[in-house]
């Protein structure tokens, strides 16, 4: 073992049977590169892992692994690490450490929550949780500044970060097998690829991310669109086991396409809708989060449906920082720094929309027996729409909570 580690720099010794980590490596590979050690049977880590200062590739796939040595957060020049298919149902806050990392794979172990540590790992582009027992993702991975890929497939994710819509660099993002109940309301401003198959309780989506999910597919079948979008997704199912304060809409569609009508569940940040004809003034709490956000940040929506396709501009202006010092403005913090559920869809208007909009539920000609939802920042906004728009066919609803 000693000879085979002295003349290599990338290390394979993967269905070796072995129990424990090799101390070999710590006599004879201080100049070891990448090392891979899976389906092994291994139960820990050693503390002086940390001693392998070359090492950038960490690959430990398919061991009995149950908990991490902090010591591991000294390996800062890690750069890929896999540790899927072990057995941890935490997170070390010490991964939070490895400020060159770059790839995270923690696929099929126990884990039910991200720590907040991860949030320091500025470089991070990949980060792959699938197989897990995640209920929720913390907005904070939307603010990873380099993050590209996201993986977390086979969880029970019932909502997806708003603030992951204003991520610059995501290319990516995978949610397949959840229990999705509605994606974010908004348009990505990096427009990803997104798939969300097998979530069953996903019935709806909004207009501009209808847009940009057209946009990337190049098909001249029109029937069977949402199909293509996601299999298994805009069924007429509701999960009425969980109960919560989100508001639901009641949505009729028996008359008009002689199957069930389908109640859909809007996002926790909005807190109080209005009909198109409903002629009521915002209320102040809403108007100072637009006017707060507004001064900061340059956030606009560009829909065009000939070609299907959503251009989203954001970027902070002068002054951008957020200094609240009275604990009452918490939420306030937390709604500006997620973004806007949704922004205005008049082209003359851009106005974000944090907790109250004026909504028109459609059926969209470009993928009929899809739900979509419009979001407008007044009743002039959606009054506007409604006459303009010729891509929709609007449905009556009624707010049941």
């Amino acid at each position: 073992m000693a000879n085979e580690i002295k003349s290599k720099v990338i290390l394979h010794w993967n269905c070796r049977g072995l129990v424990e980590f090799p101390e070999v490596i710590r006599l004879h590979g201080s100049h070891i590169q990448e090392i891979y050690l899976k389906w092994n049977k291994l139960t820990t880590l050693p503390p002086w892992i940390t001693e392998l200062f070359n090492v950038t590739n960490l690959y430990m796939y398919g061991n009995r692994i149950e908990q991490l040595p902090v010591e591991l957060g000294g390996m800062s020049q890690l750069t890929v690490l896999d540790l899927s298919a072990n057995r941890l149902e935490l997170i070390s806050a010490c991964i939070g450490n490895l400020s060159n990392l770059k790839s995270l794979f923690l696929n099929d172990n126990f884990i039910e929550r991200l720590p907040v540590e991860l949030s320091q790992l500025n470089n991070l582009e990949i980060l792959s949780v699938s197989g897990n027992q995640i209920v929720a993702l913390p907005e904070w991975t939307g603010s990873l500044p380099r993050l590209r890929e996201l993986y977390v497939d086979n969880n029970q994710l019932r909502e997806l970060p708003n603030r992951l819509t204003i991520a610059p660099e995501l290319t990516m993002i995978s949610v397949c097998s959840n229990r999705l109940k509605y994606l974010p309301l908004n348009g990505f401003l990096s427009a990803p690829c997104i798939r969300f198959d097998a979530n069953e309780y996903l019935n709806y989506v909004s207009y501009p991310l209808l847009y940009q999910f057209l946009s990337q597919i190049h098909t001249t079948v029109v029937r069977d669109r949402e199909y293509l979008l996601a299999f298994g997704c805009f069924k007429t199912h509701y999960d009425t086991n969980v109960l919560n304060t989100n508001i639901k809409l009641y949505i009729k569609l028996k008359r008009l396409y002689e199957i069930n009508d389908v109640i859909i569940e809007l996002p926790r940040q909005m807190l109080k809708i209005h009909e198109v004809h409903e002629n009521v003034t915002c209320s102040l709490w809403e108007l100072a989060l637009r006017k707060v956000y507004t001064e900061r940040y340059k956030h606009t929506l560009d829909v065009s449906v000939s070609p299907a396709n959503v251009t989203i501009l954001y970027k902070p202006l002068k002054n951008t920082k957020l200094d609240f010092t009275l604990s009452t403005s918490y939420t306030l913090y937390n709604l500006l720094t997620n973004g806007p559920t949704g922004i205005c869809v008049n082209s003359q208007c851009q106005q974000p929309i944090f907790t109250e909009a004026w909504i028109i539920i459609s059926i969209n000609h470009y993928a009929e027996s899809m739900i979509t939802i419009v979001l407008c920042c007044s009743r002039s906004c959606a009054t506007a729409f409604a006459a303009h728009s010729s891509t929709t066919i609007n449905l009556h609803w009624h707010s049941i909570n």
